[in-house]
């Protein structure tokens, strides 16, 4: 998804559309409360899927992001004039992405040789 929003902000912007990428963290909703309904869990996946759905039904009630502050950000991202093409909600949000690019960095950092190889 991150790649088509970028792209359709990129097509847009000529008539003045602006598209912004909403990348929320774990709010306190109810969304991994009673709300999440869970199909049967495959043993094979236990400690992958099934541990990470754990983990959110165990941090149910106790997310760090607000929900009433999120829906704040966003109006205050519809008024503005210069919105951003992503808008991370949530320090655990900006966790989760500032380590993706760290991994993104050192990956081509890494292959940069194999990167300026393939030119003519």
């Amino acid at each position: 998804m991150e790649g088509l929003g970028e792209a359709l902000a990129k097509e847009l912007a000529p008539f003045d559309v602006r598209v912004t990428g909403i990348e929320p963290g774990a709010f306190r909703t109810d969304w991994a409360g009673r709300s999440m309904q869970h199909a049967t869990q495959l043993a094979d996946y236990a400690t992958t899927a099934g541990a990470f759905r754990s983990g959110i039904t165990a941090s149910s009630g106790r997310q760090p992001g607000d929900p009433r502050k999120a829906a704040q950000a966003i109006l205050d991202l519809v008024l503005s004039s210069h919105p951003p093409t992503r808008l991370l909600l949530g320090s655990d949000a900006l966790g989760y992405a500032t380590e993706k690019l760290d991994g993104m960095r050192a990956d081509i950092e890494a292959w940069a040789g194999v990167t300026r190889s393939t030119d003519f």
